[in-house]
């Protein structure tokens, strides 16, 4: 009797085990169905989303090359040195300056000097230093002076730079025209706390220059938005003004030293004029000279893009329902 109901009780308990087994496997079975559904609704999801995120990323780059073609864009901030020089006897300072900092040195030429006095400067320079050619004021009778040195530069085949540092109290429309019509492909000027640099409509090349006949806290701000935003800017020292209680050579130096460890870093670099009006000459002027023009095209495409995401976001979000 006793073994009757031992068998009874395998025999149950091997039917639930084959119930068990039955169930896991159904378990089983329908997790692995249900997991190949959804991995085949992810599949789709992402096939259906694709050509909308292709169109997405195209929309996004005519964006950023709309924004690129109003905006100086560089690997690192350009950082010029120069000097307003007048005596040949300062020259020998520049260039010791130039060798201790290792800095390429531009002359900031006063095109309203002696003629005299012009060409001995001249005679002086090295040949591979640049030249950026300055006035006190500009009129069109400065102009005309302008235009005489500009003349001279050429016929002893003096490279130089096409650049004019240009006061901001005469940074004119007109002015800037009338530079261009001269054969200038730029200007540099001082706009604001924040160097700017980029391309006018008409497309003269232009960027900030600080000028120093004085110590101060100004140049120390710009310099470090110029780091920051990766932008152009050349630095004047006027020669006449170092040493004296105005500008005294420990506060040039010091200035020299913040350059220099700026430039020791990756986001900035002491650069030449003729590299970065190359790279500014790079940048396309839009078609259209209203700024307002610009700010409508990179409208329209932010929307499409927005549109698009939301397109995205819903087919993607299908996937929880």
């Amino acid at each position: 009797m006793e073994v009757k109901r031992t068998l009874i009780r395998n025999i149950i308990c091997a039917i639930l085990c084959i119930l068990l087994a039955c169930g896991l496997g159904y378990l089983l079975y329908t997790n692995h169905q249900e997991q190949q559904a959804e991995t085949a609704a992810i599949e789709a999801a992402v096939e259906e989303a694709k050509p909308y995120e292709q169109e997405m990323e195209e929309l996004e780059a005519e964006l950023e090359a709309l924004e690129n073609a109003v905006s100086y864009t560089s690997d690192a901030g350009d950082l010029m040195v120069g000097f307003l020089c007048s005596d040949t006897a300062d020259l020998n300072y520049i260039a010791e300056k130039a060798e201790t900092y290792q800095f390429p040195p531009v002359l900031v030429l006063d095109c309203t000097m002696e003629q005299t006095e012009l060409e001995q400067l001249l005679g002086a320079v090295e040949d591979e230093w640049e030249i950026v050619l300055y006035a006190p004021a500009f009129s069109e009778d400065v102009n005309d002076a302008v235009m005489s040195v500009f003349s001279y530069l050429r016929s002893i085949e003096r490279k130089q730079t096409g650049v004019f540092l240009l006061r901001s109290d005469y940074s004119s429309e007109s002015n800037i025209q009338l530079l261009l019509e001269d054969g200038f492909v730029g200007y540099t000027s001082y706009h604001s706390k924040a160097p700017e640099a980029g391309q006018t409509a008409d497309g003269a090349v232009y960027f900030d220059y600080s000028y120093l006949s004085s110590s101060g806290t100004t140049v120390e701000d710009r310099l470090a938005a110029l780091y920051n935003n990766k932008s152009a800017m050349l630095v004047v020292f006027e020669t006449d003004s170092i040493g004296s209680d105005a500008l005294p050579e420990t506060y040039v130096t010091s200035l020299l030293d913040t350059m220099q460890a700026y430039t020791e870093q990756d986001d900035c670099a002491f650069s030449t004029v003729e590299k970065v009006v190359e790279e500014l000459s790079g940048i396309n002027a839009l078609e259209s000279d209203n700024q307002a023009a610009y700010e409508e095209q990179a409208a329209v495409l932010q929307q499409k893009i927005e549109q698009l995401e939301e397109t995205i976001d819903e087919i993607y979000a299908s996937l929880g329902e």
